[in-house]
């Protein structure tokens, strides 16, 4: 074969728009060491702990995902607006400068935009597609309050914003997977399109306007667009501020599948009352972290059957994980669990996640995000949630390697290193309880070599 075919073929294999993964095997990537939103505005410098540029540090992750069965990344795009609301909001202690300008993101500082294009290349070698999410989340202050023409214009400014990234990447790089946008924000369940709430308007003015910025910049094959459906649960809402949580490990929750139906329904009747045809969202996304997957099997067949369902081909699991309680800091603390089977160890861990990967291959979801390939070392600068003194859900312990690299990775790796390989899965039986001491030694999985 002659060597200009053999470059022919390499670049329509390595991110061929046509040959979108139908299995997306992603994870929500930071580099080791790093709150997960400040990898781009660190890039060019050097990482303190290990030396290394932090760029040089995403190389070698990006090879090493690549070897493990990983095809894709999922990578929150932050605006400045955001960080600045949490501040206002006193959600953290310290000013984070770490977002990108708004309403034009191009001028951001710290090369930021730079370091995007770069890492979306640096993807490309390695046959990784990149998933970018824009995250603003200052859209509802005032929304009440404003007229449905103001509203209108507060969308147009959110997609235009986001246009920025959807221009630039689209015409430089080959290896978008899909664009998320509206995050958190949907219309509400029992809105009528006719006479919307400003919530509802600013969710499908938002959604009709990137769509239609997507199919502009997007000849090679359109990425799809997918937007926030919440997924809620039964019982105590453990989330809400002010809420008593019992002494012990928390039980995994089950979910509301008739809540989330009813949302999904809402959505479709917007998008067509706003597009003048019978339309539905190309994708939504949701997250699991810690549902007892005794029930997950059962909630996810009935989110994605019957009426008003949701397609499993249109699912995405944005994020989903469980808290060790033993992490990378070997503190214990409280933590999520099966009901009547709390998975309270590192390898309990591991058992969660092959029960739910064995849930979301039997309902047929193959779109799917891990939480995060290491536990971020300061998720926030200050709690953000009522169970202040839990580190491992504060600062993200849902990793699956630890940021001392000595200590290699958890052995949740080895169970989702099996998944994206094919490998059979021991569903169907009911997970252990896995109950230790806090000085029992716990079994961790080897740093993956270059023979995956």
């Amino acid at each position: 074969m002659r060597l200009s075919a053999v470059i022919v073929l390499f670049l329509a294999t390595a991110a061929d728009p046509v040959s979108r993964p139908r299995e997306w095997r992603a994870i929500n990537y930071a580099p080791r060491g790093h709150p997960y939103f400040r990898m781009l505005s660190d890039w060019f410098s050097k990482d303190t702990a290990t030396g290394l540029e932090v760029r040089v540090m995403a190389d070698a992750d990006l090879a090493t995902l690549r070897r493990s069965g990983f095809n894709a990344v999922h990578l929150y795009l932050w605006d400045q607006p955001t960080f600045d609301d949490f501040y206002r909001r006193q959600a953290t202690r310290t000013r984070e400068t770490s977002g990108f300008a708004y309403p034009d993101p191009a001028l951001s500082a710290g090369r930021q935009w730079e370091a995007l294009d770069e890492f979306t290349a640096m993807a490309e070698k390695h046959h990784i597609w990149v998933i970018p999410h824009f995250v603003h989340t200052p859209f509802n202050d005032g929304l009440d309050s404003l007229s449905p023409a103001q509203v209108e214009e507060r969308a147009r400014t959110i997609a235009g914003w986001a246009g920025v990234f959807i221009s630039s990447l689209s015409r430089r790089h080959r290896n978008i997977l899909a664009w998320g946008a509206l995050y958190a924000l949907e219309p509400a369940p029992d809105d009528r399109p006719e006479n919307p709430n400003n919530y509802s308007l600013l969710w499908r003015k938002l959604y009709v306007a990137l769509k239609i910025k997507i199919e502009a910049e997007s000849a090679r094959g359109q990425p799809p667009l997918f937007t926030f459906l919440y997924f809620p649960s039964k019982g105590r809402n453990i989330w809400a501020r002010g809420a008593q949580v019992p002494p012990g490990a928390l039980e995994g929750y089950s979910l509301d599948v008739p809540a989330a139906k009813r949302r999904f329904a809402s959505m479709k009747r917007h998008l067509s009352y706003e597009m003048g045809r019978a339309a539905e969202p190309d994708l939504v996304y949701t997250y699991l972290f810690g549902p007892d997957t005794a029930a997950l099997k059962q909630s996810l067949g009935e989110l994605t059957t019957g009426k008003d369902a949701v397609p499993a081909d249109r699912l995405f699991i944005a994020e989903y994980g469980i808290s060790s309680p033993f992490g990378a800091y070997d503190h214990a603390t409280r933590a999520f669990g099966e009901n009547g089977a709390p998975t309270t160890d590192l390898e309990g861990q591991a058992v969660w996640l092959r029960q739910c990967l064995c849930a979301l291959r039997a309902t047929g979801i193959t779109k799917s995000a891990y939480w995060m390939l290491y536990d971020a070392a300061r998720l926030w600068s200050s709690p953000t949630w009522s169970l202040a003194n839990d580190r491992v859900s504060l600062e993200g312990h849902w990793g699956l390697g630890f940021e001392d690299a000595a200590r290699g990775f958890k052995p949740a790796w080895d169970i989702m290193r099996a998944f994206h390989s094919g490998q059979p899965l021991a569903c169907g039986a009911a997970p252990a309880a896995i109950v230790r001491a806090q000085n029992e030694p716990v079994r961790f999985a080897a740093r993956p070599g270059r023979g995956f």
